[in-house]
């Protein structure tokens, strides 16, 4: 069970207005924090969540509002079904009520007209959209690098782009085209947000085509497996997460000076190939400043814009 699911909320009414009041006076000493309003959750447990873990607790936090009906869509979607994002998540609550004639605002919450593909699956009674019009219609929203960032995990998680592209085309002309653009650059073999992220920016720079998660071969049997391989220049380019180092997940047992001197090692092998002729360490600091990401590749004799 994620731990949104189990954060208390405490709400107000009019019938008990001493015990309002009470909730009230805990916001403003600092032991409850407003999730919306009438709506208080437990300081403690509020800042143990994460940014996703805290937009789910807001949607718990809007069921009364929800007309009947209704699904979890776009971002709301998008945090029960764990899909990655660049940006922070969201204040604001997403869902989908079929035969709504427009867009609704409240406070808080926007009730979408449209038809939902729904998961057949349900968080707190509310159904939500599945994982591909989930995506695609956060990538017709979004930033090129976050439809990048998206569409790469549900092809990771099984979608192909012979659904997700007819979907986009079916939604409307809005965003269609960086939705076309993005599936372009996507590819399954894209193993992280990170790598999506730098093969989003990469085709924004105009640099040469990229072979993903390419495997160099030694006659003794030993398989290196590099980020991106840029087969015209000769070039790895890797994509260097400190979670490589940090997350026990990833380390296996082994120590992050283990894990150091094992990259070593394998960039030493890596580089003495004889059709290898650069080595390039990107980190997520170069993507987030696109010019730096640019010098810092042109430098390593990458072509790009």
């Amino acid at each position: 069970m994620h731990p949104a699911k189990a954060i208390d909320l405490l709400r107000t009414n009019s019938i008990d207005r001493a015990a309002s009041r009470q909730l009230q006076r805990r916001q403003r000493d600092g032991s409850l924090v407003r999730v919306r309003h009438g709506v208080y959750v437990d300081r403690s447990g509020w800042e143990s969540l994460d940014g996703r873990g805290r937009h789910l607790v807001r949607m718990r936090a809007v069921l009364p509002l929800l007309r009947p009906g209704a699904v979890w869509a776009l971002d709301s979607a998008a945090a029960i079904l764990g899909v990655p994002r660049l940006e922070p998540w969201p204040t604001r609550v997403h869902a989908v009520v079929p035969g709504l004639p427009q867009d609704l605002q409240r406070v808080d919450l926007t009730l979408h007209a449209g038809q939902p593909r729904v998961s057949g699956r349900s968080f707190h009674g509310v159904g939500y959209t599945d994982l591909a019009q989930t995506v695609v219609e956060l990538a017709r929203r979004g930033s090129f690098a976050a439809a990048v960032v998206v569409l790469d995990h549900a092809l990771r998680h099984g979608e192909s782009k012979e659904t997700l592209g007819p979907l986009a085309d079916a939604a409307g002309p809005w965003g269609s085209t960086r939705v076309e653009h993005a599936l372009a650059v996507c590819d399954a073999r894209h193993e992280s947000v990170g790598e999506s992220f730098f093969a989003a920016r990469a085709a924004e720079l105009g640099c040469p085509e990229m072979i993903p998660q390419h495997e160099f071969r030694a006659p003794d049997g030993t398989v290196d497996r590099v980020d991106f391989w840029l087969p015209q220049q000769g070039i790895v380019i890797e994509f260097d997460g400190r979670q490589k180092y940090e997350d026990p997940s990833m380390l296996g047992g082994r120590s992050g000076a283990d894990v150091v001197w094992s990259e070593k090692v394998r960039e030493d092998r890596v580089r003495g190939r004889h059709e290898v002729t650069g080595f390039v360490r990107v980190h997520w600091g170069h993507l987030t400043g696109p010019e730096l990401l640019r010098t810092h590749l042109r430098g390593h004799g990458v072509p790009c814009r």
